[in-house]
């Protein structure tokens, strides 16, 4: 259990289920972000520096802040959200310059408000999350200097625009309009993903002797990164889509590939269940997975690219697939699956002009009435975890605000900066992003005191921002605390250019000293207010697993009787389902307390169990559907299952009489187990619930 438990927590860790984003294509999009934010923030700085104008500092903050709230994609999709965080950030340093200077009491209440708003707009999704919190940051800042007059707040807001305004520009003019880029690059990722599940798939079988243990692992690190690629896929292509049209030859292409690959997915679930249950079987295998994995990873450039797949290379490549797999003996079952997973890639490949329209499209964008109000209404509760975490930022961060405000020092605000962005909605991930917050300032503060030590004038530090956002924007997405290390010299060169003369060594230990303070108020803050532990909700993510299969394995009789149609949605839901478990045990897993929780041990053997299910149900939906003479049997099998996959009934002995066919008797007898697997461990907690 020890070693199980700790692996699911490294691999979250080292973000397993980001291996999709760390692809080649990932890397170049955040370097030219990288190039983006230098040239606009850089470029901002040395002209200030040049005309001796200090003000340009705060277009820099725009233009640095406008790249942060660049949610990617088209760039059709990505001008707006920068424009329109221009034109409130904007406004917060004009408006609550104005009334700070009238009545701070005011200023500061009225922004904690404005910061709930901010916080609770997360229930739009990361796109939410990410430009309430860089507006929470502007509101900060802008209780910084009171304004007099009218005409003297057009000043800091214009100049707040206009950096962010020309990061715009500069992403008009660095990324083409390419409409249908982010979804070919999506789908790139994503056989990037599954080639990364093959090559794992391979050291397994290299093993002398692998345990369920390593295809566990397997199972937990690679299907959970793919499918949450294949989800990316899908959430790009149909906002693509909705933007461009349903109708285009690209667009069909594109639908098709990403059905197609998800259904290649199934296969090799199967692919690895089959191997996991005769391991003497996985070497066989191994030829066939060493040409399908750099297959793979070279039809993901091609993809991207936009570039025809029929090639003579690939064509060379899928037909020495096929020879390897045609030489495993016929009666290993691994060869009909890898046989599967070959006719997927040959779609894949010779698919460029579908005829038809795209199915993803099918249903239609809800209003804008619907998108806005709905996540509101739903939320609207102290029930919703979202709610809470707004009414906990701001009841935290105001008192903060006032505080900072009769304290007087200038760098005062990184303690409501640090609280806005450590305090997260559960406590784990409040711990962690607090260490992690607070050990890169303390990196990045070493970092700006040298580079203060080798640059002393406004032109040199301007160039020291180049390299520092080349670095901050490609890791960015990979670690917290380097990212967080080279942000830090990042703001201190800021400020010495918004607030010329102050020592790099003060900014640096206030922004260090500030950003301890701000991390312990906001884990004190998650266990006074609110706490939200994991382990309370554990037990409803497994219940939610242990359906979706439950219907996974309903869908898939039905499909197999001639019931019922195909059943790649519930084995979809499946996938979420098991995804969405592993991230609550991932979370429960950092939480200090939580080391023998029964609980948790329960949610691990559920979980492993359930993703053992799905790869037999792979399997089975990949047999010859089962003769009709044999059907009653088999409809007996399936009642047996689907009152054993109830927890509050289970599975009962004895087990039905096996179905004539040999290979699927086996199946069903697997799935019987993992069944009882599945009730052994729910009790067994409800048991020391008990005592």
């Amino acid at each position: 259990m020890k070693s199980t438990a700790g692996a699911i927590a490294a691999a979250d860790r080292a973000g397993l289920p980001a291996l999709a984003g760390l692809s080649l294509n990932f890397r170049a999009i955040s370097l030219l972000e990288g190039v983006r934010a230098g040239i606009a923030v850089a470029g901002t700085m040395a002209l200030g520096s040049l005309l001796g104008l200090p003000q340009l500092g705060l277009a820099a903050l725009g233009a640095l802040l406008a790249c942060f709230a660049d949610p990617g994609g088209a760039v059709r999709a990505r001008l707006p959200p920068m424009l329109i965080f221009g034109v409130l950030g904007a406004l917060c340093f004009a408006v609550f310059g104005l009334i700070l200077a009238r009545s701070p009491p005011v200023a500061v209440v009225l922004a904690g408000l404005t910061i709930f708003v901010c916080s609770f707009a997360r229930i739009y999704g990361q796109g939410g999350l990410q430009t309430g919190n860089l507006l929470a940051v502007a509101i900060v800042l802008s209780l910084d200097t009171p304004i007099r007059s009218v005409m003297a707040a057009v000043v800091p807001g214009v100049a707040f625009w206009a950096g962010a305004a020309g990061a715009a520009l500069l992403t008009l003019a660095l990324w083409r309009m390419r409409p249908f880029h982010p979804a070919r690059a999506a789908l790139a990722d994503l056989a990037l993903a599954l080639a990364a599940l093959a090559r794992d798939l391979i050291d397994l079988s290299l093993e002398s002797n692998p345990d369920e243990e390593g295809f566990d692992l397997h199972a937990r690190g690679h299907r959970r990164a793919v499918r949450e690629a294949i989800e990316r896929a899908r959430s790009v292509t149909l906002a693509t889509m909705r933007r461009r049209g349903a109708a285009s030859q690209r667009a069909n292409a594109i639908a098709l590939r990403l059905a197609t690959f998800d259904q290649m997915f199934g296969a090799m679930i199967a692919v690895g269940e089959a191997m996991a249950a005769e391991p003497d079987h996985a070497p066989a295998a191994r030829a066939a997975l060493r040409d399908l994995a750099p297959l793979l990873a070279l039809l993901a450039p091609a993809i991207e690219a936009d570039r025809s797949l029929d090639t003579p290379s690939i064509r060379a490549a899928l037909d020495g697939l096929r020879q390897d797999i045609g030489a495993i003996d016929p009666a290993v079952p691994v060869r009909r699956l890898l046989d599967v997973v070959a006719d997927r890639l040959s779609v894949i490949v010779t698919v460029s002009n579908a005829p038809g329209p795209a199915r993803l499209a099918d249903q239609p964008a809800p209003g804008w009435r619907a998108r806005v109000m709905a996540p509101i209404l739903a939320n609207w509760t102290l029930e919703s975890v979202p709610l809470r975490h707004a009414l906990r930022t701001a009841i935290v961060t105001t008192p903060v605000l006032g505080f900072v405000q009769w304290l007087g020092d200038p760098f005062g605000h990184w303690l409501a900066i640090t609280v806005i962005f450590v305090l997260q909605p559960h406590f784990s991930a409040t711990w962690v992003r607090a260490l992690e917050r607070v050990a890169g300032t303390a990196a990045g503060g070493g970092i700006a005191a040298l580079i203060g030590l080798v640059c002393h004038t406004r032109l040199e530090l301007a160039l020291a921002m180049i390299p520092l956002t080349l670095i901050a924007f490609t890791i960015k997405g990979v670690n917290y605390s380097a990212y967080v290390a080279v942000l830090t010299p990042m703001i201190v060169l800021l400020i010495e250019q918004i607030e010329p003369g102050m020592s790099q060594w003060t900014v640096a230990l206030s922004r260090v000293g500030f950003t301890i303070a701000g991390g312990v108020l906001a884990v004190a803050a998650n266990l006074a207010l609110w706490p939200s532990f994991e382990g309370n909700r554990l037990g409803a993510a497994c219940a939610a697993a242990i359906a979706a299969h439950r219907a996974y394995l309903i869908a898939s009789f039905a499909a197999l009787l001639g019931e019922g149609g195909s059943p790649e949605a519930a084995r979809r839901q499946a996938g979420l389902a098991s995804n969405n478990l592993e991230a609550s045990v991932a979370r429960a897993l950092m939480e200090p307390h939580r080391a023998f929780d029964p609980l948790l041990r329960m949610a691990l053997v559920v979980d492993a169990a359930l993703r053992r299910t799905a790869g037999r149900l792979a399997v089975l939906n990949l047999d010859p559907p089962p003769p009709r003479g044999d059907w009653e049997r088999w409809r007996i099998w399936r009642d047996w299952l689907v009152a054993a996959f109830d927890p509050a009934r289970g599975p009962v002995r004895p087990l039905p009489e096996p179905v004539a066919r040999a290979a699927s008797a086996e199946s069903l007898t697997r799935l019987a187990r993992q069944a009882e697997l599945v009730f052994g461990a729910v009790h067994a907690e409800r048991f020391d619930e008990r005592i």
